[in-house]
């Protein structure tokens, strides 16, 4: 196999993973080509191998970056740090102690991804993020070395008032509160580092380590957009595109932000054209007997959320689906836990797909979903008929009045019911087709 027909993507999430895989499903007719998925720790890794192997791609290796190249002790570290006002001496302990750490981390993973590039030799390098500080960093350095391309998949759409709304998201003090001595020389040497949201002034991560990180040579300039690293930037989603252009500016963005389709229109595009079939296939496979297929396409959980209310909510929802419906397929995240969402089977007419979302949604005749969620865009482009229920409102449990609403939602959707025609759907760039003529 030519080195230069090697693909390596490079996931730090479960939804990184899965975006990477679609566009595997979608080129794996191309014989010529191989693909090398390098996997953050906290990437459910069995998961994806069952997936490769369902797929059937022979062509098809998983790298599990692990625990020794420091990247889940890295990202666990920024994710759980509060800011506590210690005595001098503490102070100074806690700076020693991390930068040790944050040094080590940084040295390991550097290694752990010279010594992939080496073994793999890639022709590119597809990234799920490049203003993570996470993994990304260590490949970009030796892409940027080996003159090996960068490419930024558009697997998800993120803004930021999404990541500044997010209270578990970047380092946060209340406005009136005195900065700690690493803000202050964050805020000096790195100013696009700090936003304010509300009452709070929210830096993007943990100041501490992103000193250590400007020290070390992995310096992002604007953390909170994409494109700040990586050679090329895709989106799907034309307000990202938008914002990325105005925080990055057009001259850094021209010739390397590009707008296509997603790594799953692909495969939407062709569960779409053959919506009858797949129709059938889950009629069969999960024994449903109505005219109409309803998917129930559920997000990820946030941290901070109780997971009690979670699924309490989700009982909630798929009971007053199949009030109206009798029947329904339930779609979950990703990251989502399988065994922890089992009990919404028990209610009959209830089943959990085994099938990506990607998959099905091109044959639903209703999707129900938070209105806060990457399934808008699909469902927008498809013209599937939808009813939405408010994102956050998982976090705690649902009221009667909450309930009552959903419910109104679902009468209506029944009421409107009626043969629809199939959209003829505008596409766009093709990214399978964008990477492979960047090989």
């Amino acid at each position: 196999m030519e080195n230069k027909k090697t693909i390596l993507m490079v996931a730090n999430s479960d939804t990184a993973a899965n975006g990477f895989l679609s566009l595997a499903e979608s080129l794996h007719n191309r014989k010529e080509i191989r693909f090398v998925m390098v996997c953050h720790p906290r990437v459910q890794i069995k998961v994806v191998e069952e997936k490769v192997q369902k797929m059937g791609m022979d062509r098809f290796a998983l790298v599990d970056f692990g625990e020794k190249n420091g990247a889940g002790e890295r990202e666990q570290a920024d994710r759980n740090y509060q800011y506590q006002r210690d005595s001098l001496w503490i102070s100074l302990g806690k700076a020693v102690g991390n930068t040790l750490r944050i040094a080590a981390a940084n040295r390991r993973g550097k290694h752990g991804a010279r010594d992939i590039i080496k073994s793999e030799r890639p022709a590119i390098i597809l990234l799920y993020a490049d203003n993570k500080s996470e993994l990304e960093k260590f490949f970009i350095f030796y892409a940027k070395r080996k003159q090996i391309k960068t490419v930024i998949a558009p697997i998800c759409f993120s803004s930021i008032a999404g990541v500044l709304s997010n209270p578990t998201n970047g380092f946060r003090l209340k406005k009136g509160e005195a900065l700690p001595v690493s803000a202050k020389i964050v805020r000096h040497i790195s100013p696009r580092a700090e936003r304010c949201s509300g009452e709070e002034r929210v830096f993007y991560r943990q100041p501490f380590a992103e000193i250590m990180d400007r020290l070390m040579g992995y310096y992002v300039p604007n953390p909170w957009v994409q494109g700040s690293l990586a050679d090329i930037v895709c989106t799907a989603y034309p307000e990202q595109y938008d914002e990325i252009e105005r925080e990055l500016g057009r001259d850094n963005t021209k010739g390397r932000l590009f707008l296509t389709e997603s790594v799953e229109d692909g495969v939407i595009i062709e569960g779409y054209r053959n919506r009858k079939q797949i129709k059938e296939n889950l009629s069969r496979k999960y024994g449903l007997h109505g005219k109409m297929t309803v998917v129930i396409a559920f997000s990820e959980r946030l941290q901070q959320w109780s997971r009690e209310n979670d699924l309490y909510n989700k009982g909630l929802i798929v009971q007053s689906v199949l009030e109206y419906y009798g029947e329904a397929l339930v779609s979950l995240h990703p990251k989502s836990n399988l065994d922890e969402n089992r009990f919404l089977e028990e209610y009959e007419g209830c089943r959990i797909a085994e099938e990506p979302l990607r998959a099905i949604i091109g044959a639903a005749d209703l999707v129900i979903y938070g209105d806060v969620s990457s399934v808008a865009r699909w469902v927008e482009w498809l013209q599937t008929d939808s009813v939405t229920y408010p994102s956050f409102s998982m976090q705690d449990k649902w009221t009667k009045e909450q309930i009552r609403e959903f419910k109104e939602k679902l009468a209506l959707s029944v009421n409107a019911e009626s043969e629809r025609t199939l959209p003829e759907l505008e596409r766009r760039v093709d990214f399978a087709e964008f990477i492979l003529d960047l090989l």
